[in-house]
């Protein structure tokens, strides 16, 4: 849950001295709390690192071998930090941060991308070279990032790029987090501004969000009067758990109604499913047991969730259907709410701090008792001993190749119950949202948003230094390897030890798969991922049998460098063996 801040604070000027326009910028950094920065020096942003430079023991910069790894993970930091996550370098080529923007974008992430024209002033308008200015002859920054973004600004002379800045941090934080794009003007960053400036600059606190969103307290004790007449309550927890940090918010709540819990893909991670309420993903690659006890609720309770067709087998009614049953969803952004579904009530407001305010009219209200936590437990083991929960007989195959399941199996037995596990797009992603059981809250992560390939390594690394007292590991196929290992070079430079398992089976599986008979471009050659890593000088052991691979699992995860396990996987296994028979209809 976001930590509640005081109501009303001073009013308190940014400057007391002139300094470089730079510097000013770096101080809003500071102030609101950025300790870690991705990116690459280049161009007009050379200026910023310059001023970085004074500011080594507060903010640490991570320089990354190909801007598509800042941006990834500037995400990732943002998602699991709270604090904005920022990626920063020049225009012509910070653009390739797309695919981390889109994530943020779409899985309500908080983001800073700070870049700058490129438009050499006053030369603007001659012949530009690698210009954004989106003046004849250059191309449209502005344009492209703000097609990705929550919010693009551009900066114009010294006191609007802190004020941009200022504001850009205001907005990626305010609502629904998302990022936010800063386009410095060459001439933005010259010059310098004081506590005379015009228009005056304050300290950033007085620009901030003041406290966690409460919702409407009269629709929550309307909700609660349903959820306490209810017999079987449901719960269906989204990332927005995860951005509100609700996680201990959603056991209390589940714990009080005895309902079960089931995640949608974004969602995985939010809640153990290792707990007794559990139920494991839903949707088209759900659990059986998840998506069978969906359509038996009478209310469902959707937090943090823009409950999209995937996690809802393409909206069929078999799995669920607002004219049998009750739909109370919480969401932080007013837009979202009966967005795809009607919902009964809606309860507008940060996750964590609406479940809280249900669990406390639920306790008001009498509502709350052992035994009704006890039926719910009692529920969900009968309906585990029906459908299987996270059993299935080929998480024990001694296959060779081996079973993408065993791998995933293995996985789970090594990493300590805290570690977070990241994983990438693809069939592999697919087959870890299925078969691996998340042991604590707070330890998983994928790309839901938009799901790009290479985006394991960077979220791994990201999640590293958010988190440095855990263990990180990527998972990812052979496919996202290839376009993400440059990502281990960053690790080594900025000694960051992770873990990465390669499902390697030869090919994009997904697409292998879903071409059935009639496959092109989708096979690889037969790569050796570990000696590409021990040839970058990090660690690396390829796993062809069973056996082999916890031991390979352990001695990686005690490693002090990054380590790739490259294990040999079958093609036999298709993600269509998860596929819901509802996704047909």
């Amino acid at each position: 849950m976001t930590e509640t801040k005081p109501l009303r604070r001073n009013v308190a000027p940014l400057l007391e001295d002139e300094v470089p326009t730079r510097e000013a910028i770096v101080r809003v950094l500071e102030q609101a709390g950025i300790d870690t920065i991705f990116g690459m020096p280049g161009g007009n942003m050379g200026v910023l690192y310059n001023a970085l430079y004074d500011h080594r023991d507060t903010i640490r910069c991570v320089l990354v071998r190909e801007e598509a790894r800042a941006g990834v993970m500037a995400e990732v930091y943002g998602r699991l930090s709270g604090k904005p996550g920022v990626a920063l370098g020049q225009a012509a080529f910070i653009a390739n941060v797309s695919m981390g923007a889109i994530e943020a974008h779409l899985s309500s992430s908080p983001m800073l991308i700070l870049t700058d024209l490129s438009d050499n002033a006053p030369f603007s308008q001659h012949g530009p070279y690698q210009s954004g200015a989106g003046e004849y002859g250059s191309w449209d920054a502005p344009r492209l990032f703000s097609a990705i973004t929550k919010m693009t600004t551009v900066a114009n002379n010294p006191a609007h790029a802190v004020q941009c800045t200022q504001l850009a941090i205001k907005h990626a934080l305010s609502g629904e987090p998302g990022p936010v794009a800063v386009l410095y003007h060459s001439n933005s960053l010259r010059g310098k501004v004081g506590p005379d400036t015009r228009p005056a600059l304050y300290a950033l606190d007085a620009y901030l969000p003041n406290a966690a969103q409460p919702a409407d307290p009269a629709a929550v004790k309307e909700a609660a009067r349903m959820l306490a007449k209810a017999e079987r309550p449901l719960i269906i927890a989204g990332n927005g758990v995860r951005v509100s940090r609700g996680w201990g918010e959603l056991a209390a709540l589940a714990q009080a109604l005895g309902a079960p819990v089931t995640t949608t893909g974004g969602g995985k991670g939010v809640f153990a499913e290792t707990h007794d309420l559990a139920l494991g993903v839903c949707g088209n690659f759900g659990t059986p047991m998840a998506n069978a006890e969906i359509p038996q609720a009478d209310v469902v309770v959707a937090v943090g969730s823009k409950l999209a067709a995937t996690d809802f087998a393409n909206e069929n009614p078999k799995l669920f259907d607002p004219r049998r049953q009750t739909l109370i969803q919480i969401d932080i952004e007013p837009k979202n709410a009966s967005w795809v579904f009607p919902a009964a009530i809606a309860l507008i407001g940060d996750a964590g701090t609406v479940m809280a305010q249900l669990a406390g009219e639920l306790n008001a209200a009498g509502a709350v008792s052992p035994q009704r936590t006890e039926l719910g437990r009692r529920r969900i083991h009968a309906a585990r001993q029906e459908h299987g929960y996270f059993n299935a007989p080929q998480l024990s195959s001694d296959a060779i190749p081996i079973l993408p399941q065993r791998a995933i199996k293995e996985i789970q037995r090594a990493v300590p119950d805290d570690a977070m596990v990241c994983c990438d797009a693809g069939e592999n992603r697919i087959f870890m949202a299925h078969y691996f059981q998340t042991k604590a809250p707070d330890t998983y992560l994928q790309p839901a948003g938009v799901g790009g390939m290479g985006y394991a390594i960077g979220a791994a690394m990201a999640a590293r230094l958010a988190y440095p007292r855990r263990l990180a590991v990527a998972v990812c196929g052979d496919g996202g390897f290839a376009i993400g290992m440059n990502g281990l070079m960053t690790a080594l430079d900025e000694n960051i030890p992770i873990t990465v398992v390669v499902l390697n089976n030869g090919a994009l599986g997904w697409v292998r798969h879903g071409q059935r008979e009639r496959n092109i471009a989708c096979d690889f050659g037969n790569f050796d991922h570990a000696a590409i890593a021990r040839a970058m000088g990090c660690g690396g052991v390829r796993v062809e049998h069973p056996r082999e691979l916890g031991p390979a699992l352990k001695q990686a995860l005690a490693a002090d460098r990054p380590t790739v396990v490259d294990v040999r996987t079958s093609l036999d296994e298709s993600f269509m063996r998860v596929t819901s028979p509802l996704v047909g209809g």
